[in-house]
């Protein structure tokens, strides 16, 4: 039988790994870094950077009318970072831009302030920030959400709050 090198393989030539015809589902090949390896499920241990937490976790608040100057609260039922706000709009604001910040036990989230810009604003307007500091929760700690009220038009905002639990 002629050699052939592995990247000149096509169709009915190429195969799995070694073991695949054993493997549980739903698990992947891992390394060993001395020329074998495994199939299991990958553990959170063995992920690195943003991916060790495996996770990323979700909070959605509507808050209605904010074209009134208001604060409102939604609680994190988990401890964690706040990663990404993002905001998106029921119908137009007229009149000003409507601005959004938001507090942890009174504290600022860094970066995370929110302009709805009125001028071209519709419904599914997408806005969001990305905080840097101040953004960490214990578990049953309320997020503060205070609109500026600068806006007119009573319309409500949708906030979701993306947060790699700790």
């Amino acid at each position: 039988m002629p050699n052939i090198l592995h990247s000149a393989m096509t169709g009915a030539d190429l195969h799995e790994p070694k073991g695949a015809s054993g493997a549980n589902a739903n698990t992947v090949y891992v390394f060993d870094g001395g020329g074998n390896g495994t199939a299991q499920k990958v553990t959170r241990d063995q992920l690195t950077g943003d991916a060790s937490n495996g996770t990323i976790n979700l909070l959605t608040f509507e808050f209605e009318d904010i074209s009134s100057a208001a604060s409102r609260w939604i609680v994190c039922p988990f401890a964690g970072d706040i990663q990404k706000i993002w905001s998106v709009l029921d119908g137009a604001i007229t009149g000003a831009n409507c601005g959004f910040t938001f507090e942890i036990g009174g504290t600022a989230v860094t970066d995370a302030a929110i302009t709805i810009t009125q001028s071209g604003s519709a419904a599914g307007d997408v806005d969001s920030s990305t905080p840097t500091a101040a953004k960490t929760l214990t578990a049953g700690q309320p997020i503060e959400i205070t609109s500026d009220g600068g806006s007119t038009g009573a319309k409500s905002c949708t906030f979701t709050f993306e947060i790699t639990p700790s």
